[in-house]
């Protein structure tokens, strides 16, 4: 096979000089690994189909060039326990660092590698796995046909993933885009795009600081704190979900995100703890938990630009079932001509314990359906300036334990939502 004409630079190592074909047949795992191990620093893979028996394993302060159009295919069968992935750092036991990889398809081939069952050992399916990093750069890259997760990250610091088109011709469940485990910290996502139906089949991003670490994807993963991370520009047509904030016991904290924009079967912001989840986190008639789960502090949230795909879906676009503090939502706008479900709510806020919630920019008649609700006590409510003379308010609503406060769908637009529990 002919190269296609590429950028790729002329210095560093070249897979093909140490023995890669990439004509789609071989199992070029072998010569690329090489490649990665021969510490020059600049690793290129050219145009072409790659077969890839086993993991490939990027050494610390390497970069991995790829040609944008080149295919890494896991090969058939290739998926076999839990430290399979087509790529991952070479060692996580002591941490790598200063890790970069850009361009390049990578492709899980999931119809022949399907993930094991929720038992020790069981192959995971996540197609790109990162732990014990500081500093990594993924941008550029196209992921497609992961059985489970297409970027998985665990004690990862100072990252930046950019650019990042997921496709799925073959849809699987938890196809997460971006999955972040415990102890991530410091690191940008931008411009991450689904690309086709159903696609990621779950959370286009993921702050996952609990989960139930015993499920096959999850194997090898820590629970722990998800600190100062900023997310923007993420489209979908067909997503399951754009950003979900998972946290029973561990916090997340400083999180800024902007800019979510497309269609979502379930929702745009999901912080629900797993409540209806397979394998749930915990017991929601247990004691201690009365007063709610969850430890989500100072998140930012602007630009949200959505609409519901899926018609018999009902979850509300915005669900807040977990505590937080200093939880704002800013420019929210729902598109009504393409909405599939008029009938979801936009936002539930309940199972928080006690607490507060700030609205700026409701209508007269969501005022009057809050202020008739049993479980809500309204503190104040005022009209506020507005630049079209439409009538807005502004009002603070008081949460008892059980209490649930919810907007329907419509007249939502401009609407700031603050939520201050213990």
């Amino acid at each position: 096979m002919n190269d296609l004409p590429n950028d790729l630079p002329t210095y560093g190592v070249n897979v093909r000089d140490y023995g890669a074909r990439g004509d789609n047949s071989t199992d070029d795992a072998p010569a690329i690994q090489a490649a990665l191990d021969a510490g020059r620093g600049l690793v290129t893979i050219p145009y072409g189909v790659y077969r890839i028996g086993r993991t490939l394993r990027v050494p610390a302060h390497t970069c991995l060039r790829v040609h944008p159009h080149a295919r890494l295919v896991l090969a058939d069968g290739a998926g076999v326990d839990q430290h399979t992935f087509l790529l991952t750092n070479q060692h996580p036991e002591r941490g790598d660092a200063d890790i970069r990889i850009e361009g390049g398809i990578w492709d899980g081939n999931n119809v022949h590698n399907p993930r094991g069952p929720d038992a020790p050992t069981s192959y995971t399916g996540v197609l790109l796995n990162f732990a014990n990093v500081r500093g990594l750069t993924l941008r550029g890259l196209t992921l497609r046909d992961p059985e489970s997760y297409y970027i998985r990250m665990c004690q990862v610091r100072d990252f930046t993933v950019e650019d990042i088109r997921l496709e799925a011709p073959h849809l699987r469940p938890n196809q997460d885009g971006v999955h972040l485990g415990g102890y991530c910290e410091d690191g940008v996502i931008r411009n991450v795009r689904g690309i086709g139906p159903g696609v990621p089949n779950d959370d286009l991003v993921a702050f996952s600081a609990d989960d139930a670490t015993h499920r096959a994807q999850n194997l090898g993963k820590l629970c722990g704190p998800l600190r100062r991370i900023r997310v923007e520009d993420l489209h979908a047509t067909d997503c399951h979900t754009f950003v979900r904030l998972l946290s029973v016991r561990s916090p997340v904290e400083d999180i800024d995100i902007r800019d979510l924009h497309g269609g979502c079967h379930v929702a745009a912001l999901n912080l629900d703890a797993c409540r209806e989840c397979r394998v749930p986190l915990f017991d929601p008639d247990d004691p201690q938990v009365a007063d709610g789960v969850g430890m989500i502090t100072h998140v930012r949230v602007r630009g949200v630009h959505v609409h519901k795909v899926a018609p018999n879906n009902r979850k509300p676009l915005v669900d807040l079932r977990t505590r937080v503090r200093d939880f704002v939502v800013e420019d929210f706008r729902r598109d009504a001509t393409q909405d599939a479900s008029p009938d979801a709510e936009s936002l539930l806020v309940a199972a928080i314990g006690k607490g507060t919630v700030l609205l700026e920019g409701i209508t007269p008649d969501q005022v009057f359906a809050l202020q008739g609700a049993s479980t809500v006590q309204q503190a104040a409510a005022q009209a506020m300036a507005s630049v079209d003379a439409t009538a807005l308010y502004r009002g603070t609503w008081t949460l008892e334990r059980t209490s649930r406060l919810a907007l329907p769908a419509d007249g939502w637009e401009r609407l700031v939502v603050n939520v201050l529990s213990p």
